[in-house]
């Protein structure tokens, strides 16, 4: 809609044929400011010119006038986003990184779900981004603390408070907001997070338990998810990749051979698969395990994913997996396992990875070889590994596990029934 002249301004001029208006006014000692009308905000938008220069000001005032054009017929809002709607664009940024190969999809699974599950229920849907200061999240450690009862982990708070700067950074780089970060809370973690993980006794409880599992189901649909999920907690174990590797893994990236009378696997992992982004070549036991479950599989075209879905040629969802995981840990009765301090041991995917870490440790394989293998920092192994006492666990483990020349520790089992399943290596 044109803009009509006001008796109320001086020195009036159309912009873009009258789509705005540059003016001055009886107090503002000769600046010039533009207006305009927002159709869809359905008021007029005005922004002082900070110029008393007429040609400086017409100049001023088309740029403006153009760039609200745009922005109106992008469908943005020119009187202050939602922080939802900044939040909504964030995500979309960040799923075009993925594609990019910039970030993996797990990382923005994790930015969806700390956004949605609680950044927003913190601020509120309606929140808009002029209304937001430095401090508006300064007590959001205190809130989330509170909602889960006290039991939310300081690692996880800071990780989400990384991400609530993340969106406040990209927001500011695009003149959604006037800050650039916001003042948080400072949290320091004065001991490194420790994941549960198996000890010895019980990891050899639950082998024994899913070769036991995947011979009762009842119907030929559960036969096989569980020997997929059997297969990839065996490959799991060996390889040391994190969940997101190996839900990706396509048979192109894999291949096996025999090397000294062991059948051997390899894997090599591109850098758009993995959590620090960098390719790696992974050398383990374990080869028998992928050329078994390869033979009972419908989809191994290079392309396709390793453990794909059975029906179609997709890989397996991990709400599939971890429905599995939860009924394969009732079965074993690994579901109510203690600590030492008699808290609730909560073993996961994850516990597998943390696990072969563990066993080569207690086998004598070198940190740096462990970090090489399993993708991360040799400060990481010291971190998080330092605690283990090895020489009390390596006893431990050879009362049902034996070492063979190569280092590995295998499962001593006195029922020769049971040697084909747990033959398996974790070096």
């Amino acid at each position: 809609m044109d803009i009509k002249p006001s008796k109320q301004y001086l020195n009036q001029e159309r912009v873009l044929g009258g789509k705005g208006m540059i003016f001055t006014t009886p107090a503002s000692n000769g600046n010039y400011y533009f207006r305009c009308w927002v159709a869809s905000a359905n008021k007029y938008y005005r922004k002082g010119l900070r110029t008393k220069d007429r040609t400086e000001a017409m100049q001023k005032g088309e740029t403006i006038m153009v760039d609200i054009l745009s922005k109106t017929k992008a469908g943005h809002k020119l009187f202050g986003l939602y922080f939802k709607e900044v939040c909504d664009l964030f995500l979309e940024h960040s799923k075009e990184r993925e594609k990019g190969g910039k970030i993996t999809k797990q990382r923005v699974d994790t930015l969806q779900s700390q956004i949605n599950k609680w950044i927003l229920p913190y601020i509120g849907l309606k929140t808009l981004c002029s209304n937001l200061t430095k401090h508006s999240f300064i007590d959001y450690g205190t809130w989330k603390r509170k909602e889960t009862n006290y039991k939310v982990k300081e690692v996880t708070l800071r990780n989400e408070m990384t991400t609530i700067n993340a969106i406040c950074r990209f927001a500011y780089q695009r003149d959604f907001m006037p800050i650039e970060r916001f003042n948080l809370e400072e949290i320091k973690i004065t001991e490194p997070a420790r994941r549960d993980t198996f000890e010895v006794e019980e990891y050899e409880a639950f082998y024994r338990g899913i070769r036991k599992w995947v011979k009762e189901a009842s119907t030929e649909k559960e036969k096989n998810i569980r020997t997929l999920v059997q297969h990839f907690i065996l490959i799991k174990s060996n390889s040391l990749m994190r969940f997101g590797e190996i839900i990706n893994l396509k048979w192109s990236m894999c291949k096996t051979y025999e090397y000294k009378g062991e059948r051997m696997l390899e894997i090599n992992l591109p850098k758009h698969i993995c959590k620090n982004r960098k390719s790696r070549k992974l050398l383990t036991v374990g080869g028998r395990y992928l050329d078994r479950y390869k033979k009972l599989c419908e989809f191994t075209e290079p392309d396709d994913y390793v453990f794909n879905d059975y029906y179609k040629r997709d890989r397996i969802s991990r709400f599939h997996m971890y429905k599995q995981w939860k009924k394969l840990l009732k079965y074993t009765k690994m579901d109510d396992l203690k600590n030492s301090d008699g808290s609730k041991k909560i073993v996961t995917y994850y516990s597998l990875r943390h696990l072969g870490i563990t066993f080569r440790l207690m086998s004598g394989v070198s940190i740096y070889e462990v970090s090489e293998l399993a993708g991360t920092e040799v400060r990481f192994i010291q971190l998080h590994y330092s605690h283990l006492d090895i020489t009390k666990m390596r006893d431990s483990a050879l009362k049902t596990f034996k070492r063979t020349v190569d280092g590995a520790i295998v499962p001593l089992l006195s029922d020769e029934r049971d040697i084909d399943f747990a033959e398996r290596k974790l070096r």
